[in-house]
């Protein structure tokens, strides 16, 4: 089985932050940059999201563009890349969009994050 390719993409404010301490989604990028998101995304195996990201900022890791999904498919590509997110305590919300939109999804955990998933 070929290794997958995975790509980490951060985007840092001039101080060098990922995030601000505010409830909302610190953007850091504009129409363009999200465009240049979307078509990274559409060439990658999996996206691998922390748990902190997936509680703070909700994100559905998706490829919005559909010619992008259509590429992906016709080289015999899932639809989108596999959801990867890793948590050491497995408290996620079962309502939240990581798991309700896109493909595949997967949880690196520890076995009490496991067993805390499964219920």
């Amino acid at each position: 089985m070929p290794l997958p390719y995975v790509l980490l993409s951060a985007a840092v404010s001039l101080d060098g932050y990922l995030d601000d301490t505010g409830p909302d989604r610190l953007l850091l990028s504009g129409p363009a940059d999200f465009d240049r998101v979307d078509e990274v995304r559409a060439s990658v195996d999996a996206i691998l999201v922390g748990a902190g990201t997936l509680r703070a900022d909700n994100p559905r890791l998706l490829v919005n563009s559909p010619e992008r999904r259509a590429a992906r498919i016709a080289a015999g590509r899932p639809e989108y890349p596999l959801k990867v997110t890793v948590s050491a305590s497995g408290e996620l919300d079962p309502r939240a969009r990581f798991w309700h939109t896109g493909g595949a999804k997967a949880v690196y955990t520890t076995d009490a994050g496991a067993e805390r998933l499964r219920r």
